[in-house]
This record gives C-alpha cells, sequence and structure tokens, in this order.
C-alpha cells in the first residue's frame, strides 16, 4: 500500500513540476517558505514522500507509518491554505481546505476495497453525502455574498462540469447499497465526480481581477 501511496505521488509531483514555465528551476519554488504556502506545500509534499519511502523499506513499521500518516494529514492542510487564494474570495476561506480532506474522505473510503481491504461503506456514504452538501451549499451561500462571491455562484451553477460532478456523486451514492460487488466501477464513478468538481473549483472561480478597471 505504501508503495502505491508513493507511486501516485511521484506521478503528481512529476505532472506538478511538468506544468511549470522552467521546470529546470522547480527548486525555486523553496526559496520562500516563511511566507508562500506555495513554497510550504513543496516542502511538505518532499517531507511526506520521504516519508512513504521510509514506510515502504521499514515494512509498514508503525513508528514511520504513523509520522508518514501524520505529514500526509498536514500536507493536506498546507494543499488547503496554498489555494484558498485572496483574489478568489469565493474560496479564501476555510472552504478550500474542507473540499481538499471530503476529497481524501471519499477517495480513500473507495480505495479501500480495491486493496483487498475491509470496505468502509458507511463512511463512503457518509462522505458522498457531505461532498454533494458542500457543493450544493457553497454557490448557495455565494449568492448572498459580495459581487465576486455572486458571479462565481452564478457561474458555478450554470457549470456543465459542476453538475455533471453532483450527478456523478449522486449516481455513486446509489450504488454504493451494493457495497464492494461494485467496488471498481464506484471508485472510477467517484473519480471522475472529485475530477469535475476539480476543475470546476479551479476553473469556474472567478477572480478580482475580472473587474480590474471597471465599476462594480
Amino acid at each position: 500500500y505504501w508503495l502505491i501511496s508513493g507511486l501516485v505521488l511521484a506521478a503528481a509531483s512529476v505532472a506538478a513540476i511538468l506544468h511549470l514555465a522552467h521546470p529546470d528551476r522547480a527548486y525555486d519554488a523553496l526559496i520562500n517558505l516563511q511566507h508562500a504556502w506555495l513554497s510550504r506545500e513543496i516542502l511538505g509534499a518532499t517531507l511526506y514522500g520521504a516519508a512513504v519511502g521510509v514506510t515502504f523499506l521499514a515494512k509498514g513499521h508503525k513508528a514511520p507509518a504513523v509520522l508518514a500518516s501524520v505529514l500526509g494529514i498536514a500536507l493536506v492542510a498546507v494543499q488547503g491554505m496554498t489555494y484558498a487564494a485572496p483574489a478568489m474570495v469565493a474560496i479564501a476561506n476555510g472552504l478550500t481546505m474542507l473540499l481538499f480532506f471530503i476529497t481524501v474522505w471519499v477517495m480513500g473510503c473507495a480505495a479501500i476495497p480495491l486493496l483487498n481491504l475491509a470496505p468502509a461503506v458507511a463512511a463512503l456514504r457518509q462522505g458522498i453525502v457531505v461532498c454533494m452538501a458542500v457543493m450544493i451549499a457553497a454557490p448557495i451561500i455565494w449568492l448572498s455574498g459580495g459581487t465576486i462571491m455572486q458571479m462565481t455562484a452564478h457561474v458555478w451553477l450554470t457549470s456543465p462540469l459542476y453538475l455533471a460532478s453532483l450527478v456523478c456523486l449522486a449516481v455513486a451514492f446509489v450504488l454504493s447499497r451494493q457495497g464492494e460487488r461494485r467496488a471498481k466501477a464506484l471508485f472510477v464513478l467517484l473519480f471522475v465526480g472529485i475530477f469535475l468538481s476539480r476543475l470546476t473549483f479551479f476553473g469556474d472561480t472567478i477572480s478580482t481581477i475580472v473587474n480590474i478597471g471597471h465599476l462594480y
């Protein structure tokens, strides 16, 4: 299991580096740890990756496994701060971190049966419900906010990606009643739903820069 975690993290790290304008200067992202959450995210991912590697080599020994788990939780929290950009006022709050932890909750529970472990069906169904509730409540709350929040709400509520993600989550909730018998299909469906919601998060959230030079 730790090998799988390490491989997933490695693939994600390669993708993150390659999307930079100058991948060969990726190490420069570590120079602003005092002020930048992005620098802290990169440090956190490095520490987590190292801990996962040690745990794998130690064959899952309790001490490094606990350390890796704690660092993993810390990494998700740091990522939640990294992407709560002040210019995107709708998500410049605890919602970002909440969504990231919900992703871990849902996808973690969905992956358990695929690793030949005892399925956590109840926890998975609860996670899906919480995810849908937050995804629906957020834009509704934004409608009562300022101009940028309202703009974000309208874009989300009319976004095909957002609506498709809710459909995937709803279908997955129904499918989860069959337990581990449909584990693979359930995992794929939830992955697609979460992926679409993440595209909505990054692509349909309005920034304050859209109104620079214009009256509100």
